[in-house]
């Protein structure tokens, strides 16, 4: 995976870690490389679970001249199949701050903080903080958050539900690789499909989503890794070994 231009790849055991290779980037930058690795992933049998390490702070800032500017980069993160987890430090604003809505797993520091400040350049969002974070927080924070430009802090996001958990910045990647090699060890299919159904039902009525559920749990019925993970249930063992089939 060494084709991207600003994206550096590493593996973890049936996972993968993103850095970006600079704190501060355009969406010009980031969605040529990113469109290119979401194919990668989804189609990658040996890759279950991905991390994006913005430990080092993350920025983009849109230059007026970038081809890309208005394309999601959001979107793109949505369209990863597999568990999604990130590492974040510092001020995360705007695009940044959008571009983690998606992920399924959030890790913080404690000096970190998050605003969505574009109204006071007579802007709004574009890429998806309307829509996703009223989800995540609930709409009268979200409507806080965008409409007064309001930062909140590390302890603040935990509470709204915004991030996962807080560590220092000395543990934060071996947090996220920790949680990166816990995931691993599920079915890969399991942890897909489970993210599928509740996404899928977070976006549709009820009825749908449990027939989602009920859909996406029957084709797990008669996987390979659910004879596997039976069998070791019956032998007493506790290692499965999953192949994603």
């Amino acid at each position: 995976m060494n084709k991207y231009n600003f994206f550096k790849i590493k593996k973890y055991k049936k996972s993968i870690v993103i850095a970006f290779s600079k704190n501060n980037m355009t969406a010009d930058d980031i969605y040529y490389d990113l469109n290119l690795l979401v194919d990668d992933i989804n189609f990658d049998d040996n890759i279950w679970a991905v991390a994006f390490d913005f430990s080092k702070g993350f920025k983009i800032h849109n230059a007026c001249d970038d081809r890309f500017v208005y394309l999601s980069l959001t979107e793109l993160v949505m369209n990863i199949r597999k568990p999604t987890l990130c590492a974040i430090n510092g001020q995360i604003i705007n695009r940044a701050f959008e571009f983690i809505l998606p992920m399924d797993y959030r890790i913080c520091t404690q000096n970190s903080t998050f605003s969505m400040n574009q109204i006071l350049d007579v802007n709004i969002q574009f890429d998806g903080a309307t829509q996703l974070l009223p989800r995540i927080i609930g709409l009268n924070k979200a409507k806080e958050m965008i409409m007064f430009g309001v930062d909140i802090n590390s302890e603040e996001a935990v509470n709204f539900g915004l991030i996962n958990t807080i560590t220092s910045e000395y543990k934060i990647m071996n947090l996220m690789i920790e949680k990166l090699l816990k995931i691993v060890d599920f079915s890969p299919l399991a942890t897909q499909y489970t993210k599928e159904a509740i996404n899928f039902g977070n976006e549709t009525p009820t009825v749908q989503g449990m027939k989602m559920e009920n859909d996406l749990s029957s084709i797990l019925l008669s996987s390979n890794d659910r004879i596997q993970a039976i069998n070791s249930f019956k032998n007493k063992k506790s290692h499965k070994n999953f192949k994603g089939k």
